[in-house]
């Protein structure tokens, strides 16, 4: 002879506690997967200013190297879908140059150098101290 048991759900309710803590823990890693792109994205914005500022301190270094008595600086100079600033200042023959770069989603990323320029042309241009984001 058999007995019937009652289950009242009791199965049910372990089904759909169960699927509700899997659905939690996928959001979870999912939520995690995003906010590392994010992250991987706002490093590479980070670099590409920091290339558009060094690739300002090249410019400024071809000017001098022509001209060791160039002060004018850049402002807002077209450069890979960015900008970059530059700013001379000092007296010869020592110098600092300041070169703001700003990229295509305007991170933004300073390099400052304090050179010494030689007298004898080609100007030779010795950094003594180099900055970066400071």
């Amino acid at each position: 002879m058999r007995t019937k048991t009652k289950n009242n759900g009791s199965v049910f309710l372990v089904i759909v506690f169960a699927i509700a803590l899997l659905t939690t823990i996928t959001v979870g890693i999912l939520q995690m997967n995003i906010e590392e792109l994010q992250l991987m994205q706002n490093q590479l914005y980070a670099v590409e200013a920091l290339a558009t500022a060094e690739a300002g301190l090249n410019d400024a270094f071809a000017q001098i190297r022509t001209d060791w008595n160039w002060t004018t600086g850049f402002s807002s100079k077209s450069f890979n879908g960015g900008t970059y600033t530059v700013d001379v200042n000092g007296t010869l023959p020592n110098r600092t140059i300041t070169s703001t770069g700003i990229s295509s989603r305007q991170f933004q990323a300073r390099v400052e150098a304090d050179v010494t320029i030689s007298s004898t042309s080609p100007h030779i241009i010795k950094i003594d101290n180099l900055r970066i984001n400071e």
